[in-house]
């Protein structure tokens, strides 16, 4: 659905913060998209801690998360508001990437799985999905509020 359809269906809210509010969440969802699959990655690490010649993998992003929001927050984008004007780009999103590590070893037989440390990741990218939950939650919270005129 379209911002433009959006509006459509809520009322009492311009245009411009509805379709903030969901960009928003929608680069929230992305994050939540990365932080599970860092889970997954990282589990199956600790699955293969004792597997011979098994070579650790984490996620990294290829574009930068915090700059693809920090670039949105400072240019918000253009009102399109004639056929004619040009249509503005929009963001490709964030892309997550599974990076095998083949720099150390921890053990002889060629492993490179570190069970504490993969635990620590699993624990810390645990926080950060819990705060990506809550700041999802927030958003639509105000969102609902909106809509509901604070009633509800």
């Amino acid at each position: 659905m379209d911002c433009s359809e959006m509006t459509s269906l809520v009322i009492n809210i311009s245009s411009k913060g509805v379709c903030f509010v969901f960009k928003t969440v929608d680069h929230l969802q992305q994050a939540l998209s990365g932080a599970v699959q860092r889970h997954t990655v990282l589990s199956n690490n600790l699955a293969n801690a004792n597997t011979p010649g098994f070579k650790r993998s984490d996620v990294h992003i290829t574009s930068s998360f915090a700059d693809e929001y920090r670039s949105k927050l400072q240019r918000p984008g253009a009102l399109r508001t004639h056929p004619k004007h040009l249509n503005f780009r929009r963001s490709a999103g964030v892309n997550w990437r599974v990076v095998q590590d083949n720099t150390t070893a921890m053990r002889n037989d060629g492993n490179n799985v570190d069970p504490d440390r993969e635990m620590a990741l699993v624990a810390e990218n645990q926080l950060y999905y819990q705060a990506l939950v809550e700041a999802v939650s927030r958003k639509l919270s105000s969102l609902r509020s909106a809509i509901t005129e604070g009633r509800g």
